[in-house]
């Protein structure tokens, strides 16, 4: 016997087939996203901002630019792999949750940036 809350509602169906309709987009999304964050990243750099993360502070200080790179490349290889694995119908939310956090990155790179 199974929970009423067990079965997706009609909603989340819905959400999740529109998610699913537009992987590709959501792929596009996120690597654009990643070059955004990489873009103005190194720029602020150039201009006197200062990275927060201490893990991206040292790749950058030890190498630079494809440091950064290689970086959030791993990360996109990582998700490449764990959208393998994760069913069809849940796979789309992998570039997005990919993305997001870059598109968000990147305008705070942007009002960083303002602010010099």
């Amino acid at each position: 016997m199974s929970h009423p809350t067990d079965a997706a509602t009609p909603t989340q169906t819905g959400t999740l087939q529109f998610v699913a309709r537009h992987e590709r987009a959501l792929w596009a999304f996120a690597i654009a996203a990643l070059v955004a964050d990489i873009a103005l990243t190194t720029y602020g750099l150039a201009n006197g901002a200062v990275e927060l993360n201490p893990l991206a502070a040292w790749v950058i200080a030890e190498y630079h630019v494809l440091g950064m790179t290689g970086l959030k490349l791993g990360g996109v290889a990582i998700a490449v792999f764990g959208r393998l694995l994760i069913p069809d119908e849940f796979g789309a939310l992998v570039p997005l949750a990919l993305g997001v956090p870059w598109a968000l990155a990147s305008l705070i790179n942007v009002f960083t940036i303002a602010s010099l």
